[in-house]
């Protein structure tokens, strides 16, 4: 996510990691307290103070949301939506396309035992987007998750490659989903709906690759991988709506496959492999499918 300042990256070696969580299985197998992280969760370089004020809806979000109700393109309101309407449809599924987009990435990190790296991406959506997203239960009548949230957080410091904390993780999508579910078929169910949220995430992820950069280097590790979070979930949207989008569905995949393109590797590339305003014209390309 967009940070006004920028903090230094010392990003643990692969090695010291993996050494890491052996010593940390072994003294628990042995009775032993928990063995100290092997980084202080403190780190500047760890937090990421995220939209920091710019968590609101953003213009973009706003002109999409404007279009759909311009057009009459779905069904504004029923007996299930009361005063939901298409800004908020399109502000709840682009914020929880940012906390799974966060997640994903960061169980992408665990799995590749860069707990590190990981471990802000568990941080975000609790500390970050949680708050933002607290009316929209009460509005939505759909129990809350807090208390997953910060209890995955938690099994992501101690315990990364638990079992447990893999169940803790699918739980906490399951109930996103959830939340993402008491979206109208009249929106989730429209093409302009599901095109215009792709874009959204595609220009998120847009803009935290900018967000990475200093004078044309990447130097903030945890911008990056917010934009490859965003991105991976964009793509895994596109997947799951083809039929849906139908024709554009393959001219959407060809402009996802340009964002794709700048993330390479969870090890980021010193120098980005594809520009900001190369993401951004893909997000402007899908989102004028929409119209």
């Amino acid at each position: 996510m967009a940070t006004h300042s920028r903090f230094s990256r010392h990003v643990l070696a692969l090695t010291a990691s993996v050494g890491a969580g052996l010593l940390l299985a072994a003294t628990q197998a042995a009775g032993s307290p928990p063995a100290p992280l092997p980084f202080d969760p403190r780190d500047p370089a760890l937090i990421c103070n995220g939209m920091n004020g710019k968590l609101g809806r953003s213009e973009s979000l706003r002109r999409l949301a404007a279009g759909l109700v311009d057009d009459g393109a779905v069904q504004l309101a029923d007996a299930t939506t009361g005063n939901i309407d298409a800004e908020d449809n399109l502000d709840l599924f682009e914020k929880l396309g940012l906390m799974e987009g966060h997640l994903m990435i960061g169980k992408a990190l665990v799995d590749a035992r860069m707990q590190r790296d990981a471990l802000p991406h568990f941080g975000h959506p609790v500390r970050e987007l949680y708050d933002y997203l607290k009316p929209m239960f009460k509005a939505r009548h759909y129990p809350e998750f807090e208390r997953e949230l910060a209890d995955l957080e938690q099994r992501v410091k101690r315990t990364p490659e638990d079992p447990a904390t893999t169940a803790a993780y699918n739980d906490v999508l399951v109930k996103i989903d959830g939340l993402r579910r008491t979206i109208p078929a009249s929106f989730s169910g429209s093409a302009r709906f599901m095109t215009q949220g792709i874009a959204l995430m595609m220009e998120a992820a847009g803009g935290d690759l900018g967000e990475s950069l200093e004078r044309g280097r990447i130097t903030n590790t945890v911008e990056y991988h917010d934009a490859m979070g965003f991105a991976r979930y964009a793509d895994r949207v596109l997947a799951a709506n083809a039929a849906l989008l139908s024709a554009n569905a393959g001219r959407i995949a060809a402009e996802m496959k340009t964002t794709l393109a700048a993330f390479p590797s969870l090890a980021p590339p010193s120098r980005p492999t594809r520009s900001v305003s190369d993401l951004m014209g893909a997000a402007s390309r899908v989102r004028d499918m929409a119209k």
